[in-house]
């Protein structure tokens, strides 16, 4: 279909301003014309012609085999290359509806504020809707075009932000992190699996509370949690580091969460921040805030909830923290059981059998070779 030579195209003509030789001069120029040597020359086509939805930075996109029931437009054909990763892409593509009389303008780019580049088959991403502005049943026809094709795009790719500190300004840096392979049923004890569900459905469908995760290290705490960032995909991941936890009561740090509402706040190894509260003092004031986002008054304008991590005994952290419907959930991860780890050393197809529990750090690299200096076994006595 050629756009220029439809029902939908009507001669228009561009009048631009050039400053030439120290005056104003107007120009005249038919938009084909115009268009002729834009990066984008549909979008400007389409909007000329018509009204139109921008749905750049929304991340919407439409499965490429939805596209049989479109007419794809073939006025133009530009092309675009991302430096970063080598390769050439569609940079604009446009096609029509004929039973709706809808423009799309897409792109093989799916990148939104997070990645730097997505081409990920089978998907592209949606810019704009154009649409005919005088049919009076445009609201109801668009959002049934909407719900029948469009859908919000998740990254294969889970995301994290990290709290960081620039100058003495505290800010947001958003990464994206491969998906870590990592199996419930071979790699935890079956206890855990119950908890597993239970935080993931809290995490999903609610906004509050607070998840304790404790026990030995190398047991497998900070696996999980990567992990369970690509499980909820419709949150965001806060990691706060250690020496970072105290900035959790500056009131930088609240204004910060009100534009990342519907985050989840991961503490690693805080039982110095959450510890029991006797003095106040900065660790007190970080339980306090812990109290308040998670379940008090700021909770239901921030919408945020916590896991925490840390190595020391339950009876040492603050019990406030345990409160029945402020705890989500509260696990200790011990070391795998002589069965369990021999169950997941099968399934990974190594031929080796412990007989003595082990944390899963021990026996995901039960292979690799340890370097540790010697101790000096020599004797110690006077020579005389």
């Amino acid at each position: 279909m050629k756009i220029l030579q439809s029902k939908h195209y009507k001669p228009r003509r561009i009048i631009s301003e050039r400053h030439i030789n120290g005056d104003y001069h107007l120009q005249s120029q038919s938009i084909d014309e115009r268009l002729n040597a834009d990066n984008h020359p549909f979008e400007g086509l389409i909007g000329a012609m018509m009204a139109s939805i921008n749905f750049r930075g929304d991340d919407i996109v439409i499965k490429k085999e939805f596209l049989k029931d479109f007419v794809q437009c073939t006025d133009y054909s530009t092309a675009h290359y991302n430096g970063q990763t080598g390769i050439f892409y569609a940079g604009e593509l446009c096609y029509y509806h004929p039973e709706y009389e809808f423009f799309l303008l897409l792109n093989e780019d799916l990148s939104n504020e997070y990645d730097k580049t997505i081409i990920e088959a089978g998907f592209y991403s949606v810019i704009r809707l154009g649409y005919d502005n005088q049919k009076a049943d445009n609201l109801a026809k668009i959002r049934e075009f909407f719900d029948r094709y469009l859908s919000k795009y998740t990254s294969q790719d889970a995301k994290i932000s990290l709290l960081l500190k620039e100058g003495q300004d505290l800010v947001f840096k958003t990464h994206s992190i491969k998906p870590l392979s990592l199996d419930l049923n071979t790699m935890y004890n079956d206890d855990f699996l119950p908890v597993h569900r239970k935080i993931k459905d809290e995490l999903t469908q609610s906004n509050k509370g607070v998840v304790l995760l404790h026990g030995v290290a190398g047991s497998g705490k900070t696996n999980y949690i990567k992990w369970l960032t690509a499980q909820v995909p419709d949150k965001n991941f806060i990691f706060v580091p250690n020496n970072l936890i105290g900035a959790l009561a500056e009131p930088q740090f609240m204004s910060m969460l009100i534009d990342n509402k519907n985050s989840v706040l991961v503490l690693e190894d805080c039982e110095n921040y959450i510890a029991e509260r006797v003095g106040g003092g900065n660790t007190s004031d970080v339980v306090s805030t812990i109290l308040n986002i998670a379940d008090g008054i700021l909770s239901d304008v921030l919408e945020c909830q916590f896991i925490c991590t840390f190595n020391a005994d339950l009876m040492d952290i603050d019990h406030a923290l345990l409160r029945r419907g402020r705890l989500i959930a509260e696990y200790q991860f011990t070391t795998l059981s002589v069965e369990k780890a021999n169950q997941y050393l099968a399934s990974q197809g190594k031929d080796i059998v412990v007989t003595e529990p082990k944390t899963l750090a021990e026996i995901t690299n039960i292979n690799e070779v340890h370097y540790q200096s010697e101790k000096n076994k020599g004797n110690f006595g006077f020579i005389s």
